[in-house]
């Protein structure tokens, strides 16, 4: 879990009970609040629907009942439901190590995994080149399934872990030596006040101090078996009603999960025995005479136990359970110890409600050669209730999963669902996001003053972009209506070429004209007189485009043998962004009367004039000081040519 919280509840949901376990965290560490254990109130004819919904009215019931009112809960699936696999990877970055475990998931897991929820955690024993990794993947649908049940309690699931691994947290935690709150701080200033005066004595110490009589200097300083890491390897072992988890710690300095199993053959099994041995109809009458007249048959019971208060054929059906359960149990630790890291398992701790049963250790430890023990509470640190349940075996599961809610589990694996993670890691920073919040709005409220001066000049630059937007439009309209039009003249010229294939010079010449004009001067008025004369009207954003103009009509064209520029005034255009010239064009050809005097069928044309001679005739004809064929009063070019 990603941040820890107060208050929680660790909710085992057995085949035959429920146990509830309230844990809080104190300034003197975890404090086991509350323990609750009620057999189940179903009926075998229920569906699941229906089995969901009694089970959480059962625990809706049993927490009003103790008035607990804490709504963080964490929950677990069995171990059997669970693929669990440890695996060494290389030493990389935290994304690139993801990318390998899901390569080495799709190897290993034998479900697809589009229809897995997979999850793993990674261990660092301080290899340079490798880590340890726990890779635990559950079928989608199942989670899925268990959380119709987790909805219907009113709860609020904060994780859902595995019956294996929340005995093993709950084992490593009872057995380390970790401190919380002003006792850890304690700790952590004490050691180091140890450091700096081991350090002050060193520097202190000469190089070439002797050594003290007596003393030998090749003798090696003892060194105590725990700071050589000789830790004693345990096995958890949970009997329920269905399943006999399995939890071996790893040795190392990562205290992960070694080993795990999960042996559908527990307290089920026993019941079912009794039942054939004494041919009873009724399941619970068989799971009573267990709880009551039945005692494993080991030899500490032949010698100390009383044969006649109890049921003895019984006790003979639920020893050989028993003998299997030893089977299995031995089975579990060959494997353990022939893996490259395994190590000899050195005792056993029982746990869970079967671990009840009379005489069931002193069996075990008779057959197994081991020593063993039930589960009971040894940290200091970890507080039991004022009246604490006896013996306490049945409940070390739903501590542990308390605990991984308050942040204190070794393993923190968790299937819930990712949307609801999500919601959660949101839920648990509120704290976080409400400060963000409010500076936020900190800074609003500090830039609207600044940033309302940049507003209004920013308003101002967009209506004046505006304006120029709209002259640009209506600009881009009216070109577009000019090529319309120049496009209908085209057409229209090449209906005429087409009508008039014998007189059309003045088409061809307006032809030849227009593809020579450049692109930025613009043509107002064409007129095309008989006696061959051309009067040309436009506007142009440079002098030298009507100069350039004129000389590309003279090359592509033999029918002119005279053209001047009338005039050519600067103006303001709105269809042009800057001043223009006003220019007017004088061109004269060979036609005359619309007919093209060439050498066949004309006399022959009067000797070509110097530019010099030409003036020098039209001032003659048009006494104009401005050149060409006179404008208005006075020839004024501001007021154009008139024809």
């Amino acid at each position: 879990m990603a941040v820890a919280i107060r208050n929680c509840l660790g909710v085992d949901i057995g085949t035959h009970s429920i146990r509830v376990a309230q844990m809080e965290m104190g300034k003197a560490g975890p404090r086991v609040v509350l323990l609750m254990e009620e057999p189940h109130k179903l009926d075998a004819s229920l569906s699941e629907t229906q089995r969901f919904q009694a089970l959480a009215k059962q625990i809706q019931e049993m927490l009003r009942r103790g008035r607990v009112r804490t709504k963080n809960a964490v929950f677990c699936v069995p171990g059997q439901s669970v693929f669990v696999r440890r695996i060494k990877l290389p030493k990389t970055t935290p994304e690139r190590l993801s990318r390998i475990i899901r390569f080495e998931a799709r190897q290993q897991i034998p479900f697809p995994l589009d229809k897995t929820i997979m999850e793993y955690q990674v261990f660092d024993e301080g290899d340079p080149n490798e880590v340890n990794v726990l890779l635990v993947a559950i079928k989608r649908d199942y989670i899925l399934n268990f959380m119709k049940m987790v909805r219907r309690s009113g709860l609020r699931p904060m994780a859902i872990s595995v019956s294996s691994l929340a005995l093993y947290n709950f084992h490593e935690l009872n057995g380390s030596k970790r401190l919380f709150g002003a006792e850890k701080e304690k700790q952590d200033k004490a050691r180091e006040l140890e450091l700096k005066k081991n350090a002050k004595a060193a520097k202190g110490k000469k190089k070439n101090d002797a050594e003290p009589d007596g003393a030998d200097p090749g003798a090696e300083e003892e060194v105590p078996l725990d700071d050589l890491g000789f830790d004693e390897i345990q096995a958890y072992v949970n009997l329920g009603a269905t399943l006999m988890d399995l939890a071996i710690p790893k040795p190392g300095l990562s205290r992960m999960i070694g080993f795990t199993r999960s042996v559908p053959l527990a307290g089920n099994e026993m019941d079912r025995a009794i039942r054939e041995k004494l041919n009873l109809e009724d399941p619970g009458a068989a799971q009573r005479i267990k709880e009551t007249e039945a005692v494993i048959l080991s030899t500490e019971f032949e010698v100390d136990g009383d044969p006649k208060s109890v049921n003895l054929d019984a006790s003979e059906a639920v020893t050989l359970v028993a003998d299997r359960l030893i089977s299995e149990l031995r089975r579990s630790l060959d494997f353990y110890i022939s893996q490259p890291d395994g190590v000899a398992v050195d005792s056993i701790v029982l746990s869970g409600g079967l671990a009840r049963l009379r005489h069931l250790g002193s069996y075990i430890e008779e057959k197994m050669g081991l020593p063993v023990q039930l589960a009971e509470p040894k940290h200091p640190q970890l507080r039991m209730p004022d009246a604490p349940p006896d013996p306490f075996c049945p409940f070390a599961i739903c501590v542990g999963l308390g605990l991984q809610g308050l942040g204190l589990a070794q393993n923190t694996i968790n299937f819930l669902p990712e949307d609801i993670k999500n919601v959660r890691g949101l839920q648990d920073r509120r704290f976080e996001v409400a400060g963000m919040g409010v500076m936020l709005l900190v800074m609003i409220a500090m830039s609207w003053t600044v940033g309302s001066t940049y507003i209004l000049e920013y308003k101002k630059q967009i209506d004046a972009d505006g304006q120029r937007i709209a002259l640009i439009v209506e600009i881009s309209d009216q070109i577009t209506q000019a090529q319309d039009r120049n496009k209908k003249v085209a057409d229209a010229y090449e209906k005429l070429s087409k009508a008039t294939s014998n007189r059309n010079y003045w088409f061809a010449f307006l032809k030849s004209f227009l593809d020579k004009r450049p692109t930025e001067v613009l043509i107002d008025e064409i007129q095309m007189r008989l006696d061959g004369t051309v009067i040309v009207k436009g506007k142009s954003p440079a002098p030298h485009s009507v100069r350039q103009f004129l000389d590309e009509l003279n090359k592509a064209t033999k029918d002119i043998f005279a053209s001047n520029i009338n005039y050519m005034n600067p103006v303001r255009d709105p269809r042009f962004q800057s001043e223009v010239y006003d220019f007017a064009l004088v061109i004269q050809t060979w036609v005359r009367r619309g007919r093209i005097r060439t050498i066949g069928d004309q006399p022959a044309p009067p000797p070509k004039l110097t530019p010099l001679q030409i003036q020098q005739q039209q001032q003659q004809n048009n006494p104009n000081p401005y050149g060409g064929y006179g404008g208005g009063a006075q020839g004024n070019p501001n007021q154009g040519v008139r024809y």
